[in-house]
């Protein structure tokens, strides 16, 4: 496998996330009596930025050797940013009540949260939470939980060196880029609600980012 592309594109993210963490860093949380979903939205897009900045952090420094666990993260990564999406832009006082008060989270399935979504700014229209390719999304389901195919890559005998395609790699560091902008754009959605002045011009600085995401 050629490590030195899946090294270097894995540098490649992680000078874009260090710009986005600069960038988020300048972002003011929701006030204090802002309601609990912008709150919890704004957390979640946290939680999913460091998820993103430890499976590009993971593969720069392992590569393939140990790239299973940077597969593993890829959909928790992706279902939180999506919840956070969904509580900014879709639950009531009531769902996110819920959500703080029994941990239980009331948006539905992977597929109707991402319906939800994208009937609302600045998604809707887009395709981008429903039109994630189910055979991908089967993929990272199944390292996260130890499937077959996760077992495949390490099927290989005499040893259990792990079979990894360098472009399957390559792939999820390009979404990993995009879905780090999409955290940080989300934090910044939440944050201009109340503070238009200073997370407006983050906003568009991370809109203007998206054109160098794409491959």
């Amino acid at each position: 496998m050629n490590t030195d592309a899946i090294t270097i594109r894995a540098r490649q993210v992680q000078a874009i996330q260090a710009r986005l963490a600069g960038w988020a860093m300048g972002v003011p949380m929701p006030p204090n009596h802002a309601p609990d979903r912008h709150h919890i939205g704004y957390q979640e897009f946290g939680l999913s930025f460091h998820h993103s900045a430890s499976i590009a952090s993971h593969l720069e420094r392992h590569g393939p050797d140990l790239a299973a666990s940077a597969f593993a993260l890829v959909r928790p990564m992706y279902e939180t940013l999506q919840r956070g999406w969904w509580f900014t832009l879709c639950a009531t006082d009531a769902q996110a009540a819920i959500f703080v008060n029994n941990d239980q989270f009331r948006g539905g399935s992977l597929v109707q949260v991402a319906t939800a979504i994208e009937e609302h700014p600045p998604f809707a229209g887009t395709g981008f939470f429903s039109g994630f390719a189910q055979k991908e999304w089967g993929l990272y389901h199944s390292f996260t939980h130890g499937g077959r195919a996760a077992l495949e890559v390490y099927g290989h005998r005499p040893n259990l060196d792990p079979n990894f395609d360098p472009a399957t790699i390559i792939a999820v560091l390009d979404n990993v880029s995009r879905m780090s902008a999409v955290a940080t754009m989300g934090m910044c959605w939440v944050s201009r609600i109340y503070d238009a002045a200073r997370a407006d011009p983050i906003y568009q600085e991370v809109l203007a980012l998206a054109p160098y995401l794409e491959n």
